[in-house]
């Protein structure tokens, strides 16, 4: 069970009226401004209103929102530092599925080449869009360049997707960009 809160109340006379005393009524009523609290929770933050201002409400929202983002889609960081932390594994797991399986040149395995395909399938595909999910949520933090990487990245996993998904074969695939290995790396 749950009830919609206001942070700052929807009426100009209710719980942390003077931290919005500015807003207009639709800014009142903008989704911004609520809060998803059980009953309980709710009275207790409107009756004690002094011990709960605004910014700590939003700051409720703000890490609410991203723990349901981590448990149920793309999470949207506030640095690239968060960023780089969830791209990292994704990067690293399928860097270790090429590096042990991945073609070689004038290396004709059929063992790696099964052990590849199984793998491409199995962990490198849903690496790549997780990767692709996670990057594009988070767009705004990447630099230009990083932007273009992350363009060719997706052609690079769609094609990668036809070949092992579809077995379109069709020469001249476009290779993995290496500038993704670094994408996030540092501040800017």
């Amino acid at each position: 069970m749950a009830e919609l809160a206001h942070i700052i109340p929807a009426s100009t006379k209710g719980p942390r009226a003077t931290e919005g005393a500015d807003l207009t009524e639709s800014e009142r009523a903008d989704p911004t401004n609520i809060l998803v609290l059980c009953p309980t929770c709710h009275t207790m933050i409107d009756k004690g209103f002094s011990h709960y201002p605004a910014g700590v409400l939003r700051r409720w929202k703000e890490r609410s929102q991203r723990a349901r983002a981590v448990a149920f889609g793309t999470p949207q960081f506030t640095s690239r530092t968060e960023a780089r932390a969830a791209v990292e594994p994704l990067l690293g797991a399928n860097r270790a599925v090429f590096q042990l399986y991945g073609p070689l040149d004038d290396v004709f395995d059929d063992t790696r080449a099964d052990q590849w395909s199984r793998h491409v399938v199995d962990t490198v595909i849903p690496n790549n869009r997780a990767l692709l999910h996670l990057l594009q949520s988070n767009r705004d933090l990447l630099t230009v360049a990083e932007k273009t990487t992350l363009d060719i990245f997706a052609i690079h996993a769609q094609q990668l997707e036809e070949r092992h998904l579809e077995g379109n074969w069709t020469p001249g695939s476009t290779r993995f960009p290496e500038e993704m290995n670094s994408i996030m790396k540092g501040d800017v």
